[in-house]
This record gives structure tokens, C-alpha cells and sequence, in this order.
């Protein structure tokens, strides 16, 4: 590293001591690191092998002692991390620190957490105490990567560590040791106070001092950016802080190591990482080999130019090993002939990053809440580990499917990350008799545990932390007290449901717009197979509502036009349904509505046809009554298409009515109205669309049928339309024109 130190005498002279206090400590050997460096492991096994140490320090928070019988547990298989205070301390295979309690666990050698925890570090908003931006975002890294031509700290760090051979462990980390050190020096005493750098050295050299009191040979394992001040660890006075804080070990992954993932303390591409420190032994030929046998989609010839590129770049770049980097750039060379473009890369950098998740023994589980919905998960046979869907027929549902279903509602009620709804994520508030089939997709991950322990102060139990959650839900009005009642049958969780409470407040509620909403969604409710045994209690909600609405239905004029007409074609649907409930009390409704309230022309034509349609009249006596009309007749005819849409399809219907009233207009007219007849139409289907064209080829006794499905249309032809309707729409919009594009 000597050919790239910068030209002071002072910053040189700081690293020659360094590197004489490293290599001079007769009880110490330092084993400077990066976490999850695979070089840094292998180099770590190397020292221990050969030093044979009484103990292992490593930088750790102090408490996570408590689970070294599990951390060196054979079954346990990384990545896992140790969840405390809402941070993670993350093992990989290729981790200097799991690599050192492994081989002190088969060489039963004792090993200490020498780090603070992370509720007694003192300054208000810690950062992340384990972050690598320290040493690679320093000006020193800088300086390193613009002389060696890297395009970012991760390569340079590939460059100096991974891709090299080292004569000795101890060559390494002295390396590695004069790195970090270097970096360090751009610090001044205030910044790394700041970071919490300073409190938690003293916690390491008290540690140190007290060991050296205890042991002959002592391995000290931490992260580079600290060892350089930990030498002096015997004039150190701090007494070592204790920590019983509680905290999990945890199943993580792949994906939540990668740096490229915002991970700041990982390396890039953790399977990748993975097979450097397997694959150590391996030649640098034998290492490309293996390298392109992780490339599945690669044919022979592929492989055979990427493996004469990469060994050419690697000698060109002065590595002895080919990295992620290196790879990913013959890759691209060999393969594209044509610019390319990130997306292109996915595959590949999905194949570096890895999709492991760590396991752990079942019989040394023991975290809260997680163990019982593990339990609930397997009984419903959900699968866990990777990314799944269930569909459910909601018609169809078998026992074990319900079960399923309600344990998935709860998951997504507790949002923990763990499933998702796909059609829509207010599926518990909006349920609709229409839909047949569901489909969940549901992942557990690192982050679902996470959520569960966090929850775990509310109970032990699924169910009691769901009865927890519903409790707090606010019931302070009709529309939440109903959506709490919904909530709580789909999750299958009994609360104290007070219909006393409810039907007070369905008395005491004047608002048509409440009530209405109220209505359409409890009845809408009672009617889809998930709530088949609730029907009583439903029922017994539906019939006051009912009253109530009816009663004020007179005030459906404070509602927009919309809204109104949106609220009778609901209620219409309804009636229609429950012919022998509903049909006769809405009959009387729409005529006292009729006769004693004053609307506006577009509503009172809407509650007319609604009535004449309930009754199954021949609508001519009205459409007649809207051809003498001398309002917006337009605007009354699209209300009509909205709640009697079949009408169109009457002899002499409302497509007869539309047809004379069109013919009635001079051009001046016609263009004022062609917006709103372009808006009557646009959302009928293709088949509708033909249909009607037919009827107008009829009715005006055109010779040639209108042609609007044109065979002959290329897609040439329809990717210009659109390109111009898209150009048109603009124009209008820049000219004040926005009614024409309205769909």
C-alpha cells in the first residue's frame, strides 16, 4: 500500500506506528475487519488456526452473549441476524465474525461481545454503528478510487482485499489495519464523537484490559475503522458497562445483505460473496469456471468468449481473481452488441445477489409471537420461505380454505408486511357480492418476525394481539361502528359487539349520503358467502337502516346529481333482489319521491324511469315527455343511460329518442353537443358499439351499414390513431377545449 499513501510525513509516520503496534503485541492479535468481507474471513480462520487463542473478542454488542449457545448451534444456517432496538446485527457464511464463533465453538474456545449495546450509546440519534461509510466514503478511499480508476468504494475495496493474494494472515490484516487507519485520520475527536465512535472504544479497551488480566492469548476481532485505537487498551480506566437488554436471533436474507439493497454495512452481491470465500482454494482459470457454471442461461460459446474476456480484463486490471464487477462487465461486452441498459443486467445481478434465508433449529425458537404464528401458518398450510400466492373460490370455500383465509385477514390487519390483498387493499370495508375468487400473496421475511416481536408487548397470542388491535379501532360514528363490525367477522375475532349501540346511532343519523353508504354496504355485506353465518345479526342491522334511509330519502336533492343517481341505482338493485322484501316499500318511495319532492329536471327524469322500470312499463309515455322537454335534453338522456341503460335496445327506446333529437340540431348545435354525445357512449363495449350502429343503419335507412370494425386496420394503422388521438387531445387541452376530452 506503500505506492499509494499520500506524500505527508506526518500521515506516514501515523501509519508506520500503526503498523509497529499491530505486529509487536505479545498477547494480542488484531484481526482487523470488514463485516461480511470474504477475505477478511478466510484471513480470520488463517490467524486463529495459527495463533490457537484463549478467548475471541469480538465487537458485538455486549449483550447478544446471551446467545451464543445458538449462534454456535450446527443447525443454525446464515443469513441471521440478532434483532435488538429496531437494528440488526446480520451473519453471512462469508462473515469474519460467524467464521470466528464457529471455530471457536469446534475448538471450545470462550468467546466475548466487547461493543455497547445500542440503548447505551449516548448521542440523541446514533447512526448506523456498524456502517462501512466510514472508511470507504472517507477523502482517503476517494483519493484511492480516482488513482486506480474505480467506479465506487465497493471496487476499490474488490481491487485491494478480495482479488489478491497475500502471503500470510498477518500481511492482510496489516493491510487491511493501515486502510482503515488511514481513513480514520481524515477524522477529527469531535466527528467521531458525533458517531459514537469514541464511547464505544472505551467499552472495547476496558474489555481487552480486563481480558489480558484473564488470558495469555487473545484474538480481538472489530471492525478496521476501530482496531488502530484499541492498542492502548491497557491505560484504559472505564469500567466495563453490563447490558441485559433483551434481543432475537432471526432467520435473514440474501437480499436484505446486499449493499446495492441499501444495506450500508454490506458488501455487494451476497451470494457472490459467498462463493469468493468458498471458492477461495480455487485457481483463478478454475475460479471463472466456476463463476460461469452459476450462469444457467449461457450457451457454450457464451461461456467460452466471456472466459477469454474476463481473463483478459483481470490482467489488465492487475486482480488475480475475476470479481462481481469484472464478471458483470464481460458479461455485457460478450452479450450485447447493441447499447444496453440496466434491465438488462437483472438476471445476472439477481444470480449474484442470492435469494438464501437462513434457517434455524424449531426446538430453539423462542420468540414471542413468532412461535404461534408459525403454528397457525403451518396448520392452514401456508408455505413458508418464499414468495406465494393462494386464490380462494369464495363460493366454494372448504373449512381448511376459511381457516385460511381468516388467518391471512389477520396477517393484513396487523400489517406486518407479511400478505397482501392483490385486487384491492380495502377489501375488508368494501366487500361485493359480484366477486367469486380472491388471490393473496403472501412472503415471510426477516422484517415479518421483526413486526411480530415488536407486537409481542400487546400478547403472547395471535388472537389476543388481533382483539388488541380491533379494541383500538374508533367506533365514534355509524360508518365506523359498521366497518368495525365488518372487520371483526372477517377476521373471525369476537369483540363486544353492541347492536343497542349501533341501532341508536342508525336512529340518531339524518345524513343521506351515511345512511345510503350504510346500507348498500351492510346489505351487500349479508349477501357474499363469507359472512354466511352471520346472517342474523346482519339482518337484524339491515331493517332499521332501511327504515331510517326510506325515511329521508326526501333529501336526496343535498347530493350531486352523480351521487344521487349513484345512490337509486343501488337502491334499485337491491330492490330487485329482494323482491318479496324491498320491491313494494322502494315502489312507494320512488312515487311519494315523485309526487311531493322537487327535483331538478335530470333527477326527476331519473326516479321516473327507475319507477316505470321497477314496474316493467313501456317507457314511451315518458321518453315522449322528454321529446316535448325544451331543457339540456342531452345531459337527461346521458342520466338515463346511466340507471335504464337496456332502454337503448327498446323499439322506439331511448336510441330512437337520441337519434330525432340529433336531427333537430343545425351544425352550430351539433358541434356545441358533440362532446356530450362522445361522453354517452365511450364506455360501451365493442359488441355494444356494433349493436347500435346496426340500429342507427335501421332507423335512418342508410343504404350501406356503418363499417366500424374495419378488418382491413393493420397495427400500423391503429398505433397512428392513437399517436393522434393522443396529439388532438392535447391541442384541445391547449385551447381551452378540455369538455371535448372528456371520457
Amino acid at each position: 500500500m506503500d505506492e499509494i499513501t499520500p506524500d505527508n510525513n506526518g500521515f506516514s509516520q501515523a501509519l508506520a506506528k500503526f503498523s509497529q503496534r499491530y505486529l509487536h503485541d505479545e498477547k494480542v492479535r488484531w484481526l482487523p475487519v470488514r463485516h461480511h468481507s470474504p477475505a477478511c474471513a478466510h484471513f480470520a480462520l488463517a490467524q486463529l488456526n495459527a495463533w490457537q487463542p484463549d478467548v475471541v473478542l469480538i465487537e458485538a454488542p455486549h449483550s447478544f452473549g446471551q446467545h451464543l449457545g445458538l449462534l454456535q448451534n450446527k443447525q443454525v444456517v446464515p443469513p441471521i441476524a440478532v434483532y435488538q432496538q429496531q437494528s440488526y446485527f446480520p451473519f453471512a457464511e462469508n462473515s469474519p465474525e460467524w467464521q470466528a464463533l464457529r471455530w471457536a465453538g469446534d475448538n471450545h474456545v470462550p468467546v466475548q461481545f466487547i461493543d455497547l449495546d445500542s440503548t447505551d450509546e449516548q448521542q440523541e440519534e446514533p447512526l448506523d454503528r456498524y456502517s462501512d461509510a466510514r472508511i470507504l466514503s472517507s477523502s482517503y478511499s476517494r483519493q484511492l478510487q480516482q488513482t486506480m480508476g474505480c467506479r465506487d468504494a465497493d471496487e476499490l475495496w474488490l481491487r485491494l482485499f478480495e482479488l489478491q493474494n497475500f502471503e500470510s494472515a498477518n500481511d492482510f490484516f496489516e493491510q487491511v489495519l493501515l486502510f482503515c487507519a488511514a481513513s480514520r485520520l481524515y477524522y477529527d475527536q469531535k466527528s467521531l464523537q458525533q458517531l459514537g465512535d469514541l464511547d464505544r472504544e472505551k467499552q472495547m479497551r476496558a474489555c481487552i484490559r480486563t481480558a489480558s488480566h484473564d488470558y495469555q492469548r487473545i484474538a480481538v476481532m472489530t471492525g478496521g475503522f476501530h482496531t488502530s485505537a484499541l492498542f492502548d487498551y491497557e491505560q484504559e480506566s472505564t469500567s466495563i458497562r453490563k447490558s441485559t437488554e433483551d434481543s432475537f436471533v432471526i432467520r435473514y436474507s440474501d437480499s436484505l445483505l446486499d449493499a446495492h439493497q441499501g444495506y450500508q454495512a454490506g458488501m455487494p452481491y451476497p451470494a457472490f460473496c459467498r462463493w469468493l470465500f468458498e471458492q477461495r482454494s480455487l485457481s483463478a482459470s478454475d475460479w471463472l469456471l466456476y463463476l460461469l457454471a452459476q450462469m444457467p442461461k449461457l450457451t457454450l460459446i457464451a461461456k467460452q468468449n466471456v472466459f477469454e474476456h474476463l481473463s483478459q480484463l483481470c490482467q489488465l486490471r492487475g486482480i488475480v481473481r475475476a470479481g462481481c464487477y469484472d464478471l458483470l462487465d464481460s458479461l455485457g461486452s460478450c452479450q450485447f452488441k447493441q447499447q444496453s441498459s440496466s434491465r438488462d443486467y437483472r438476471p445476472w445481478q439477481q444470480l449474484l445477489r442470492g435469494e438464501n434465508m437462513g434457517q434455524l433449529p424449531a426446538n430453539q425458537r423462542n420468540l414471542p409471537l413468532v412461535d404461534d404464528v408459525l403454528a397457525h401458518c403451518k396448520h392452514v398450510q401456508l408455505t413458508i420461505g418464499t414468495v406465494n400466492r393462494s386464490h380462494f373460490s369464495l363460493y366454494e370455500l372448504t373449512e381448511r380454505q376459511r381457516q385460511r383465509r381468516q388467518l391471512l385477514s389477520q396477517l393484513l390487519f396487523l400489517d406486518i408486511g407479511f400478505c397482501q390483498y392483490e385486487q384491492s387493499m380495502h377489501a375488508f370495508y368494501n366487500i361485493h357480492t359480484a366477486a367469486k375468487h380472491e388471490s393473496w400473496r403472501y412472503h415471510w421475511t426477516p422484517s415479518v418476525e421483526v413486526a411480530l416481536i415488536e407486537l409481542s408487548t400487546l400478547g403472547g397470542t395471535l388472537k389476543t394481539v388481533v382483539q388488541h388491535r380491533l379494541a383500538q379501532q374508533s367506533e365514534s360514528d355509524l360508518p365506523q361502528m359498521l366497518d368495525k363490525l365488518i372487520l371483526s367477522l372477517q377476521l373471525g375475532v369476537q369483540y363486544q359487539f353492541n347492536s343497542v349501540a349501533i341501532t341508536r346511532e342508525i336512529n340518531d343519523c339524518s345524513t343521506i349520503k351515511i345512511l345510503s353508504d350504510s346500507f348498500i354496504k351492510l346489505y351487500r355485506t349479508s349477501k357474499h358467502p363469507l359472512f354466511n353465518d352471520y346472517h342474523q345479526q346482519l339482518n337484524a342491522l339491515i331493517t332499521p337502516l332501511w327504515r331510517q334511509l326510506s325515511f329521508h330519502l326526501p333529501s336526496l336533492n343535498q347530493l350531486p346529481e352523480d351521487e344521487a343517481q349513484q345512490v337509486l341505482l343501488s337502491l334499485q338493485a337491491i330492490a330487485r333482489q329482494q323482491m318479496d322484501v324491498l320491491k313494494q316499500p322502494w315502489r312507494e318511495r320512488l312515487h311519494w319521491l315523485i309526487e311531493h319532492n322537487e327535483h331538478t329536471p335530470t333527477l326527476w327524469f331519473a326516479l321516473k324511469a327507475l319507477a316505470v322500470d321497477l314496474d316493467e312499463l313501456d317507457p314511451a309515455s315518458l321518453l315522449n315527455e322528454l321529446q316535448r322537454y325544451s331543457g339540456d335534453r342531452f345531459t337527461i338522456l346521458r342520466t338515463l343511460l346511466t340507471v335504464v341503460p337496456h332502454w337503448l335496445n327498446h323499439q322506439n327506446g331511448l336510441l330512437s329518442l337520441l337519434n330525432h333529437s340529433i336531427e333537430q340540431l343545425d351544425d352550430e348545435q351539433f358541434v356545441e353537443q358533440l362532446p356530450q354525445l362522445r361522453g354517452l357512449f365511450c364506455d360501451k363495449d365493442a359488441r355494444e358499439i356494433d349493436g347500435i350502429s346496426q340500429q342507427l343503419g335501421t332507423l335512418n335507412q342508410w343504404q350501406q351499414q356503418l363499417n366500424w370494425l374495419n378488418e382491413d386496420i393493420s397495427e400500423h394503422d391503429v398505433n397512428q390513431a392513437m399517436l393522434l388521438d393522443k396529439q388532438l387531445q392535447q391541442q384541445l387541452l391547449e385551447q381551452g377545449l378540455s369538455a371535448w376530452t372528456t371520457r
